[in-house]
């Protein structure tokens, strides 16, 4: 799976850099596009699933994500 190098040095977990990894890898089969870009429609238990993690921590990594940009 793909992961950009500025990921590496983010203070986010291992989990949180994983889980954009794969998100990005569903983005790259079959993202979506519209006006505002390309985008991913996953639910957190799908992507809890894919990841065999749990919805929780799915959700604790997303808020990573997002608190890192």
């Amino acid at each position: 799976m793909p992961l950009p190098r500025a990921m590496l040095r983010l203070p986010i977990s291992s989990t949180a850099k994983v889980m954009y990894a794969r998100m990005l890898d569903i983005v790259f089969l079959s993202g979506m596009e519209d006006a505002n870009g390309i985008y991913l429609s996953i639910s957190p238990r799908e992507l809890a699933a894919a990841l065999a993690r749990s919805t929780m921590t799915v959700k604790r990594s997303l808020n990573e994500l997002e608190d890192a940009g």
